[in-house]
């Protein structure tokens, strides 16, 4: 039996493969996702995001459902939330990348030194919560935050990205990365 949304599912394997190999997230880390009208595409709870296969994605919908539900990642709480409340979002890749939470424990905005980082995100919010992973505090405020930049970051957990695909989200979410880095790398050689 063939799977359902095939094209979707080899562009999400993809981005996942991607999002890895740059170190943009530990081995089990992060989650990935994307919107087919009505129903979600998510990565599967526990799966390695560099090494997805066909299988490793639950379909599910927009709405609960405690039958679909129950394999998906842990994300899919702030994943849907993101999905209701934007609906033009049709992608969403959240990754634990580690210049951009190390960042996220300094500043309440991070806000790129770099041009390209500037042209393409200009400032991504941090988000703190009482209880940062599947948090129905998270899902609640996050996508306020996204509706006015393409990344923000949860304090001390990770960059959660939006795209009008998988690879514009990881493009945003890299270059958060990126300018992290250059602030890191700045502040040495400042002597800050």
């Amino acid at each position: 039996m063939e799977l359902p949304f095939k094209r979707e599912r080899e562009e999400l394997i993809r981005v996942g493969r991607i999002t890895f190999e740059a170190g943009l997230t530990d081995t089990h880390g992060g989650n990935i996702s994307c919107r087919v009208g009505d129903y979600i595409l998510i990565k599967k709870s526990g799966k390695m995001l560099g090494y997805l296969k066909p299988e490793d994605f639950v379909v599910t919908t927009l709405e609960e459902n405690p039958r679909l539900d129950r394999y998906a990642s842990m994300e899919l709480i702030v994943h849907r939330a993101i999905y209701r409340e934007l609906p033009h979002v049709k992608a969403i890749l959240h990754a634990h990348a580690p210049f951009t939470v190390a960042c996220s424990l300094l500043y309440d905005t991070i806000v790129p030194a770099d041009s390209e980082g500037r042209l393409l995100i200009k400032e991504a919010p941090v988000l703190k919560a009482e209880k940062v992973v599947s948090s129905e505090e998270v899902a609640r405020n996050l996508p306020k935050l996204l509706k006015e930049h393409p990344v923000a970051v949860i304090w001390s957990h990770g960059p959660f990205a939006v795209g009008g695909s998988a690879e514009e989200a990881l493009k945003f979410l890299s270059a958060l990365e990126n300018s992290c880095k250059i602030l890191a790398a700045y502040s040495q050689l400042k002597g800050v």
